[in-house]
């Protein structure tokens, strides 16, 4: 009995330390579950991302050489498909005849300009200094009569001065009589003093003295105006037929004759212009050529379809033969060698995910392959914020759901890191610490 007591209380203790050993690596294993998780963020809604260059055609053409099939992997700058170039041949012989002809055209007109431009100078300041001849010349002939007619005008006005004078004169006469009247019948009437009187007197014959004065002057220049009339008769009576009005015609028929000579000249000068205007619409259609041209050599150099970017192709959709439109896509070509990871984590998962984490990254395609990274970036909003119908909240029938915000990842340098395919399924682990 005491045997069987013994054994069962070993058993007991046996089975006790056996639960304290699970319960000790329970705890365990527990506590380093939570120190892992609280340390480390994961998803499995992340896919690889890659530059996805799309190739199409620039210009219209028949397909007449396909270089490259799916998934074949190509250098930059490789030749995928070649267009018939002949209507491209065509179209830059074209541009560079037009090319040719516009600069002949160009040269011809400025050889043009400083040619009539000298010498439409030269006929004018040839024509303005015989018109400056003619005019003096004319000026010169007329002095005579001219000076004739300054000088009866002159008297003229001389005459006009007499008279004005004249008129003031027997004015002041006039007033100075009336007083001398008035003057004298006071005084007999003894109304005013002798002195007074005599002083009236006085001022009737100073008045007098000066309308005689003025009448002499008025005279004397009508005298010298008859005078000067009558040399400006004479000199107007034989001037049709005086070496002077000969002279004058002359000059005149000369002067006229240069005028139209000076227009003319003139004429040519806006000629000029024109040879000008000509010269420079000639130089913009060398410019238009040389675009045209230039166009032509790039439509010629499209018919030579290149790779953008070195990488494989994939969806290649053209063939030999076939006709296709500037625009019209033909293949895509994917780099290998530029890779990312797009993981769309929940936003309750970014509190405390940083720029500059590390990153572990399982791929299902190559199961216990580890690849490493580090977080680049974060998107400034959740993926449904940008998609082409973003959700709308205004109604009264809401129901919280968690969004998702996508996390730039990329990866550290792999020896082999063309075996990730954009749109690969991967589970990312960012270290939180």
């Amino acid at each position: 009995m005491r045997q069987d007591l013994e054994r069962l209380l070993s058993q007991r203790k046996i089975l006790i330390l056996v639960g304290g050993a699970f319960l000790l690596v329970f705890a365990v294993g527990g506590g380093l579950l939570w120190r892992y998780y609280a340390t480390h963020v994961s998803t499995d809604d992340a896919f690889v991302e890659g530059r996805v260059s799309p190739v199409s055609a620039k210009v219209k053409g028949i397909i007449i050489r396909v270089l490259v099939d799916d998934n074949e992997e190509v250098k930059e700058g490789q030749v995928l498909v070649e267009l018939d170039p002949k209507d491209y041949q065509v179209k830059l012989e074209q541009a560079k005849a037009a090319v040719a002809i516009a600069e002949s055209q160009l040269k011809a007109a400025a050889e043009q300009v400083p040619f009539s431009r000298e010498t439409t100078l030269g006929q004018i300041a040839q024509a303005e200094a015989a018109l400056q001849a003619a005019s003096a010349a004319v000026q010169t002939s007329r002095l005579v009569v001219e000076q004739a007619k300054a000088i009866v005008a002159s008297r003229e006005a001389a005459v006009a001065v007499a008279e004005a004078e004249l008129r003031a004169a027997q004015a002041f006469r006039e007033k100075a009589r009336l007083d001398y009247d008035r003057m004298e019948r006071l005084v007999d009437e003894r109304a005013i003093a002798q002195q007074e009187y005599d002083l009236a007197k006085a001022s009737d014959d100073a008045a007098s003295a000066q309308v005689a004065a003025a009448e002499k002057k008025v005279s004397q220049a009508s005298k010298e105006l008859d005078a000067a009339m009558a040399d400006l008769k004479a000199k107007e009576s034989g001037y049709a037929y005086s070496p002077v009005h000969l002279g004058v015609e002359s000059a005149k028929a000369k002067a006229e004759e240069v005028k139209a000579q000076l227009a003319e000249a003139r004429a040519k000068q806006r000629g000029v212009k024109i040879r000008e205007a000509e010269r420079e619409l000639a130089a913009a259609r060398l410019k238009e050529t040389l675009a045209d041209l230039e166009l032509a050599k790039l439509q010629l150099d499209y018919t030579v379809i290149r790779a953008p970017m070195a990488g494989r192709v994939t969806k290649k959709t053209v063939e030999v033969g076939q006709v296709i439109q500037p625009g019209q896509p033909l293949m895509a070509i994917v780099s290998l060698r530029d890779v990312w990871i797009v993981a769309n984590f929940k936003e309750t998962q970014l509190t405390h995910v940083r720029t500059g984490q590390k990153v572990k990254i399982t791929v299902d395609t190559y199961p216990g392959k580890v690849f490493t990274g580090t977080v680049e970036s974060i998107q400034a909003g959740t993926g449904a914020r940008f998609s082409l119908l973003p959700p709308e909240n205004a109604t009264g029938n809401f129901v919280k759901v968690v969004q998702r915000i996508p996390v730039k990842i990329v990866l550290d340098k792999h020896p082999n890191p063309h075996i990730l395919r954009p749109g690969m399924s991967v589970v990312p682990t960012i270290e939180l610490r």
